[in-house]
């Protein structure tokens, strides 16, 4: 087929044939894209939510078990704890101690994330749980219950501690 032969053909087609996309296939491939887009971060910020409420408890947890490793093994010679504060003037904490509850007594400080809080059933607003444990037996002085809530999350996933008066901790 000849060059002019082949032009010929192109200009016998309608100019719409000839063209690119129109206005509306463009407006169908944005919106397309902007709802998939929408649903990504909408799937991405749930995910973030419930990584955040796990992560904490375990973090929780596993400073709970810090404390009763350093009981038992009289660590400095004293007892070891965890509080738990839903502060109402700062961020809900928690908060490794030896002997009693004080800041200079403090060895780390763990703040809840913004999307995290306590449940109130088990740690009203304001009020406090300390969880204890007895030099070298590594016994909790009572059985405590910590629960967390992931506040961005439609449904309130929750998740809690729980520590036996035998001293097995579990989540």
């Amino acid at each position: 087929m000849t060059s002019k032969r082949r032009l010929a053909l192109l200009n016998a087609l309608p100019k719409s044939a000839a063209t690119g996309f129109t206005l509306i296939e463009l407006m169908v491939v944005i919106t397309i894209t902007v709802l998939l887009g929408i649903i990504g971060i909408a799937s991405l910020t749930g995910k973030k939510s419930s990584n955040d409420l796990s992560t904490t408890v375990a973090q929780a947890a596993a400073l709970i078990r810090e404390a009763e490793n350093r009981s038992m093994s009289e660590n400095q010679g004293v007892s070891w704890g965890v509080h738990f504060a839903n502060a109402t003037n700062t961020a809900p904490f928690y908060a490794l101690f030896s002997s009693a509850y004080s800041a200079t007594a403090t060895v780390g400080y763990y703040r809840l994330p913004p999307d995290v809080a306590y449940a109130t059933a088990t740690i009203p607003t304001g009020g406090t749980v300390d969880v204890i444990f007895g030099q070298i037996s590594g016994l909790p002085t009572a059985a405590k219950t910590i629960g967390f809530v992931s506040l961005s999350q439609k449904s309130l996933p929750s998740s809690t501690i729980s520590v036996a008066s035998s001293g097995t901790v579990t989540y």
